[in-house]
């Protein structure tokens, strides 16, 4: 499949600069401006995340931030989790070339699954462990026209594993992206990269975009300076197209494919001398997807909408064998039966099946293939008090195949007193569901050397529960928004978070032939409060310059029920920055030239074994002619290099992220 998407990718890139270079340059299809939207209209975005349904930003009783397509262009970054460093409240880590640790209000690690992910409404998120590979999930950025981030619980309408935030990746509609669209450059990191993209009309009421796009990374370094050979190289290729039919009902049908390799160097474990071998593994991931969605208007107070998609991954990583499918059916009703009522109704079925081959690593207690099915239902009535006064209370029920019954509830207030102020209230409670990696396998995740004192190899086994319970959470959060002018916003957070049932592992000791055997076994033995505080703030003192800054305070206390000193925890209270901090400033110098500079701060981290640090992003924009740009983008500025994150389990080096620099070209006609 590599070489057709490859293949695919280089005759749409030669297509997009032949077709540039002989057709005019239209200037419907010119850069957007930093004028483009003053932060009042930005204060009014309309969300969908909050509700399901659209809704005003400032409007929303929720702690949402959004990125909005330009300010992903001219952040300067190549992926989508480097465009989430701009989010208050989440902790963006990069592990190396191909892995990344991301989460919101605490528990980050590079398996976190407390947070929920999404593109177009397609669930991002593994069900082996309800967490991310962030490398297999990537579009052409310039697509883009919104990131959605809610930090806090979203269950009541999104479901499990919605627990700390949701983060909603859109996409614009195929009629936002029209014409050509042609991007390429390289660096010193990024070796190489590039993105075509071909939209046009399909009949009288319906469009349509083709895309490719390829990445080229070099490797990273470990804190030893030791080459971690760890480059990646990916490609991807899809489409969506959306049809209007009559005035009423729209139809859209998306999906797209992806192949990717990289290297990584690990430490196998082994039951004889040496017992830890390097290796050089290489490792794969692969997937394709389909979705469709049907919306249908019924009259100016109901509409009905009916989603359905398809996802299959395959991933092959060091001691990881993974195939997986998803199949997920959503149907959602939204109508008001009275004036001051807003209700959404709806359910959905999710099937999962994955298959885990067992290795040396894995061991099966039950059979390398499972699946599970998941049904749901929910309801949110939104009540207009009174003018300034709204009420929203909801829940989801949801049956699992490891804990029957969850029930999400979810009751907020929003008092809007005038167009300047408002002031929330939210009180929820989530949970992340048991998986088949918690309740079903066994992982070996090293083994000690004998010793004098002990003459025997120390095997660790990490072992799943069967009737392991489900991780919760009771959260309250307060919110206040200021819009003191139209060129100034101010939004803050603050909340606590009570966690219980946690998981954390319980060991015991045994002697096996010619090996000691300690075997961990996961139980809901853990709990939790964490709490924080959360600033977003923006100001255009000029038409042409703006600032963003972000604070973030975060604390967590974890710890064993009743004190148990018998179990361990697999995280610990600093797995999150207690302090993040960020400036963007964005300067239009003149009509034709941008400059943009990101400052931004991060806490130390597990423990103090990654140190805090402070880095600088600049961006440089140049458009000579209507519809092209080139830009040059240094990164991570002030420093040669500085790890982000470690992954614990296994045990790996952490890998630094160097000082790198990107230039390119992106033409639209």
């Amino acid at each position: 499949m590599e070489k057709c998407l490859r293949t695919l990718y280089r005759f749409a890139s030669l297509l997009c600069l032949t077709l540039f270079y002989c057709l005019p340059v239209s200037p419907l299809f010119a850069f957007e401006d930093l004028t483009e939207l003053s932060i009042e209209e930005l204060a009014n975005i309309e969300v969908t995340s909050v509700s399901r349904s659209p809704r005003k930003l400032s409007q929303s009783a929720a702690a949402i931030f959004v990125l909005t397509s330009e300010d992903i262009r001219r952040s300067g970054a190549t992926t989508i989790p480097d465009a989430l460093r701009l989010v208050p409240g989440i902790h963006v880590a990069r592990i190396s070339t191909t892995h990344w640790a991301i989460s919101t209000r605490g528990f980050n690690d590079r398996y976190a699954n407390k947070l929920l992910v999404q593109m177009d409404g397609r669930n991002l998120y593994t069900p082996l462990f309800s967490g991310v590979f962030w490398e297999s999930h990537d579009t052409v950025l310039e697509d883009i026209d919104r990131i959605e981030v809610i930090r806090g619980p979203g269950a009541s309408l999104w479901g499990s594993n919605a627990v700390n935030g949701i983060i909603n990746i859109i996409t614009k509609s195929a009629e936002k992206t029209q014409g050509i669209y042609s991007s390429h450059g390289m660096g010193t990191w990024q070796r190489s990269f590039g993105s075509v993209r071909m939209g046009d009309k399909a009949g009288e009421n319906g469009h349509y975009r083709l895309f490719a796009k390829y990445t080229n990374w070099e490797h990273t370094t470990d804190v030893t300076k030791k080459n971690a050979e760890d480059p990646l190289k990916q490609i991807r290729a899809g489409f969506r197209s959306d049809f209007a039919l009559g005035d009423k009902t729209n139809i859209t049908l998306q999906g797209d494919a992806y192949e990717g390799n990289n290297q990584e160097k690990r430490s196998q474990w082994t039951l004889t001398p040496p017992y830890k071998i390097e290796t050089l593994d290489s490792d794969e991931h692969e997937g394709h997807n389909l979705l469709s969605r049907f919306q249908h208007t019924l009259s100016e107070t109901s509409d009905v909408s009916v989603q359905i998609y398809y996802d299959f991954s395959r991933k092959e990583e060091g001691e990881i064998v993974l195939r997986e499918r998803t199949f997920d059916l959503d149907i959602q009703h939204t109508f008001r039966p009275f004036n001051n009522h807003h209700i959404t109704w709806g359910g959905g079925y999710r099937n999962f099946h994955d298959h885990l081959k067992e290795t040396f690593y894995f061991s099966l207690l039950g059979s390398n293939e499972t699946t599970t099915h998941l049904f749901n239902i929910f309801l949110q009535d939104e009540i207009h008090l009174t003018p300034t006064l709204q009420f929203t209370i909801g829940t989801k029920v949801e049956h699992n195949e490891f804990t029957d019954y969850e029930v999400q509830p979810n009751a907020r207030l929003l008092w809007m007193p005038n167009e300047k102020h408002n002031v929330w209230l939210a009180a929820s409670r989530a949970v992340h569901i048991p998986t088949h990696l918690y309740t079903e396998i066994s992982y070996r995740s090293g083994v000690i050397p004998p010793t004098t004192q002990n003459p025997l190899p120390t095997e660790l086994l990490l072992v799943g529960t069967p009737d392991l319970k489900s991780e919760n959470l009771t959260a309250f959060e307060v919110g206040y928004r200021l819009t003191p002018s139209p060129d100034i916003s101010i939004d803050t957070t603050a909340f606590y978070y009570i966690y219980t049932d946690l998981y954390a592992y319980e060991p015991s000791t045994t002697i096996q032939p010619a090996r000691i055997q300690v075997t961990s076994v996961t139980q809901n033995n853990a709990e939790a409060d964490t709490w924080g505080f959360e600033l977003a703030a923006k100001w255009a003192p000029l038409p042409a310059l703006r600032f963003q800054g972000t604070y973030t305070y975060l604390k967590a206390d974890i710890d064993l029920k009743r004190g148990d000193p018998t179990s361990y925890l697999p995280y610990t209270s600093n797995h999150a920055p207690d302090h993040q901090f960020s400036l963007l400033s964005s300067l239009l110098i003149k009509p034709d030239l941008t400059l943009d500079a990101t400052l931004r701060y991060v806490d130390s981290v597990q423990e103090g074994s990654i140190p805090s640090y402070t880095e600088m992003d600049l961006r440089l924009g140049w458009a000579p002619r209507q519809g092209v740009e080139i830009f040059a983008v240094g990164q991570n500025l002030l420093d040669n290099d500085h790890p982000e994150f470690a992954v614990t389990l296994p045990a790996r080096p952490a890998r630094v992220v160097e000082r790198s620099f990107h230039m390119g070209i992106s033409i639209k006609f």
